[in-house]
């Protein structure tokens, strides 16, 4: 069940990799061969509850709904619609993350999804433009730009294990922590405009690392 889990992950972030990059072909490949492992996995499980069963919510229906949300996603690939099935196989991620916490398991994706809740909160001073001028708005800001940052070096020694590698990880996460070094700059110059914009970067940034690591 772990091991089937933990490649399954690994089939998904190819699949999904690929559809983003516009080459259906690949993710057709690699969805394909996610559906035979989930298969196997169900089956698996299905004849043989893993302890971690009593531990899940209605853990066969997830199992089988994703063995049916699988197959969606394949019969709208195959009709050449690759919005679609990224929207189908969405879901699936974070299913796939509940089922591998309840098992005391933590990676890389477990991880990221983690430090992107983190940035989440700093987000809220751009959906309300921050009133710069006040002592208060400017340290939540810094505490929560420092939460994010903490967050994603945890990170760090997940990727160094990841098959994708290390170096890819380190440029993206770089370019996350220079914007964040931009803040300080908004901040210090009292100038709204580049603090917005800097969060529309980090944003950007933050949603390009969990979906090339994460899926």
């Amino acid at each position: 069940m772990i091991n089937g889990l933990t490649q399954a992950q690994l089939l998904f972030r190819s699949t999904t990799f690929s559809l983003r990059t516009g080459r259906p072909e690949e993710a057709a490949a690699s969805l394909k061969a996610l559906i035979a492992l989930w298969d196997e996995t169900a089956a698996q499980t299905a004849a043989a509850p893993p302890p971690i069963a009593a531990r899940v919510n209605l853990f066969a229906e997830v199992m089988e709904g994703g063995r049916a949300r699988l197959r969606r996603a394949a019969e709208v690939l195959a009709l050449g619609r690759t919005d679609g099935a990224l929207e189908e196989l969405a879901p699936l991620k974070r299913e796939w993350v509940g089922l591998r916490r309840s098992v005391g398991l933590y990676g890389l994706v477990e991880c990221l999804e983690e430090s992107s809740e983190a940035i989440e909160a700093l987000m809220a001073h751009r959906r309300q433009p921050a009133d710069l001028a006040r002592g208060e708005t400017r340290g939540d800001i810094i505490a929560k730009a420092a939460v994010y940052r903490f967050a994603l070096r945890r990170c760090e020694p997940f990727a160094a294990l990841d098959p994708i590698g290390n170096g890819e990880f380190r440029r993206q996460a770089d370019a996350i922590a220079a914007a964040i070094d931009v803040i300080d700059s908004a901040l210090r110059l009292r100038d709204p405009t580049l603090l917005e914009r800097v969060l529309g970067d980090l944003r950007t940034f933050d949603l390009q690392l969990s979906q090339r690591f994460g899926g």
